[in-house]
């Protein structure tokens, strides 16, 4: 399997690359709000979720920065019953939830001056921390029933305005792409399939 060597490897040069510049590292907030879904059998709408959380970028050059997030973040989607029967099904599920503690590992590129804009991506290993899911009348928690380790493809672009020497604000769209199956699907039980989520998320950066 290459996907451990190759994150041993990102984390190699996160720690040891040594730029020829003297801001080579910057520490920061974020947090921001997605509208997510599930690509599965069934119809589902968006749903609103949110993420947060802390980050340490690495300068490998002027312009390449390797940056590490910790969040905590909350995915899930709204099956569409618009065709179901008058009467409803109480087994029917109206709301899927999801919250992981996820560990984005992002190459940026990044350019300016008075306006840093930066644009990029790379994986996202997310950790289940909770699972619920919304029946009519009741909800419960079924977070055994997914697969607790999760993968995700980030794509982001965004800016960031200096503030004095060593801030700077910033504010970033993402699009997030799910590359594992969320449940356990065994037999004719539906397949939810991955997540899809859309978001905006603003942040604080320190330059140390």
């Amino acid at each position: 399997m290459k996907s451990p060597s190759t994150f041993l490897w990102f984390i190699f040069l996160f720690c040891f690359s040594v730029p020829s510049f003297s801001q080579r590292w910057s520490v920061g907030l974020q947090a921001g709000e997605n509208l997510s879904t599930l690509t599965g059998d069934n119809q589902n709408d968006f749903r609103l979720g949110f993420v947060g959380g802390i980050n340490a970028s690495h300068y490998l050059s002027k312009n390449i920065v390797l940056r590490l997030e910790l969040n905590i973040e909350r995915k899930g989607a709204k099956p569409d019953l618009s065709a179901s029967p008058d009467i409803p099904d109480v087994n029917a599920v109206t709301d899927y939830s999801f919250d992981y503690l996820s560990l984005p590992l992002l190459l940026r590129y990044t350019t300016g001056k008075k306006v840093r804009w930066v644009a990029g991506g790379g994986p996202s290993f997310n950790y289940l921390l909770r699972e619920r899911s919304q029946f009519i009348g009741t909800n419960q928690l079924e977070t055994g029933e997914f697969r607790r380790v999760d993968i995700d493809a980030i794509v982001g672009l965004g800016a960031g305005v200096p503030i004095g020497g060593k801030f700077t604000i910033t504010l970033e769209g993402r699009g997030i792409f799910g590359l594992r199956k969320v449940n356990k699907a065994t037999g004719t039980a539906t397949d939810l399939g991955r997540h899809l989520s859309w978001g905006l998320m603003a942040g604080l950066n320190y330059y140390l």
